[in-house]
């Protein structure tokens, strides 16, 4: 993990003081966390256990601290989350932005697009139909005329609403038994798919050696290599059960995306 990070405050209440906290609910930290999408930095000093609130003025803090006299204590506010979590956020938010600025890289922001539900997106003024029939976008209920940063908007939030289900899906599910054959490892992930056949998993802030080591263990665990002349950021092998795994490493972006399946 990089330790780049700024600095922290975390306060203690003075000895002896008699009053009792006054604790804000932030329970929308995650709202503001992708909102306003805050670097990974932010939180890279902090453990990983460390509980974070967010104070009226926009600060994070780990610990309490006293604003215009109200105090703020990171450990019993009901809205608090681990630094994990804010980590996990942080970056979550940065990878929606860092698509997106791919996905409409070709316009600018004042640009005029139809946009749909399902996050496409044209800037003709008519599609086919699955008939071949020509239809005017204008009068097309599954479409909407915006502009680009718009459109982005819509998109950034249709984006975080279905990590958001897929998260809260993935709780609330047993782990998937494929999960079990993947090496253990510390760094912030994020799963991706959880089914009865497949498995994937995204992780960050990986250094080189730690690919390396991951790679390792996974042919620790029973898969062996089917593509010996792959690049070394690449490891496809499968198991005695036929089980296959997909793994490539950005070395770039310190990102790890690996995908287990039945065969």
């Amino acid at each position: 993990m990089k330790k780049l990070a700024i600095a922290i405050t975390s306060l203690l209440l003075m000895t002896g003081c008699s009053s009792t906290p006054t604790i804000t609910n932030t329970n929308n930290i995650k709202e503001h966390i992708l909102k306003d999408n805050v670097a990974y930095d932010s939180f890279s000093s902090y453990s990983d256990s460390d509980t974070i609130i967010r104070l009226p003025n926009g600060e994070y803090i780990h610990g309490t601290k006293e604003v215009n006299g109200k105090y703020y204590d990171s450990d019993q506010d009901s809205g608090a989350i681990q630094a994990k979590k804010a980590k996990y956020y942080a970056l979550l938010a940065t990878d929606v932005d860092n698509y997106l600025n791919e996905k409409f890289e070709r316009f600018n922001d004042s640009d005029e697009v139809f946009y749909n539900k399902k996050g496409s997106f044209t800037n003709a003024s008519t599609v086919m139909d699955e008939n071949g029939n020509e239809k005017d976008l204008a009068n097309n209920p599954d479409y909407e005329s915006m502009t680009i940063k718009e459109a982005k908007e819509k998109e950034y939030n249709r984006l975080i609403q279905e990590d958001a289900k897929e998260e809260k899906k993935n709780l609330s599910s047993p782990v998937s038994e494929l999960n079990s054959l993947l090496p253990k490892t510390d760094s912030i992930s994020r799963t991706v798919f959880n089914k009865k056949n497949k498995y994937a998993i995204h992780y960050y802030e990986v250094e080189k050696n730690e690919y390396f080591d991951y790679i390792k263990k996974i042919k620790e665990k029973g898969f062996d290599s089917i593509d010996p002349n792959s690049p070394e950021e690449t490891f496809l092998g499968v198991n005695s059960d036929n089980i296959s795994v997909n793994i490539h490493y950005d070395a770039t972006n310190k990102t790890l995306d690996v995908d287990i399946r039945r065969q």
